[in-house]
């Protein structure tokens, strides 16, 4: 198994919590992000990662949606979400799967309008459904 797979299965695994917390309570919880960044340091310290990859593309991932967090349309935990996302793929990953989730969240914001539901999304599950787009793209270019 490689080390992009082990990444892959660990990210894979906070967004399914993560979506399905965000489902049920309408919340994520510190703790699942804290524990996959801890899985990321723990992994970097195993493997030798690139720290600069990392930390820029964590940056990024907090950065891009930084303006729809302040004007109110995204919580915060989507944002750390967005941010530990950035930590694993790194700059390029983290702006497609940005770009896959907000497409993926408009995809949720019609399906709420037609359905009449609440008009707080779980965006966690368009976060989780737009790493899985770009994870499975990449797949496919290998």
């Amino acid at each position: 198994m490689t080390v992009h797979a082990l990444e892959a299965i660990v990210l894979g695994c906070v967004l399914v919590v993560a979506a399905w917390t965000d489902v049920r309570s309408r919340q994520v919880p510190n703790v699942w992000l804290g524990l996959g960044l801890v899985a990321y340091v723990i992994l970097f310290w195993l493997f030798g990662l690139d720290p600069w990859k990392a930390v820029l593309g964590g940056l990024l991932g907090l950065i891009v949606f930084l303006p729809f967090y302040w004007l109110g349309g995204m919580g915060a935990a989507d944002l750390k979400l967005l941010g530990l996302v950035g930590v694993y793929l790194g700059p390029q990953g983290v702006l497609y799967s940005a770009l896959y989730t907000a497409l993926a969240g408009g995809a949720l914001a019609v399906l709420a309008l037609v359905l009449r539901a609440s008009r707080r999304l779980p965006y966690a599950v368009a976060i989780a459904v737009g790493v899985g787009v770009y994870e499975f793209r990449s797949f496919l270019s290998f």
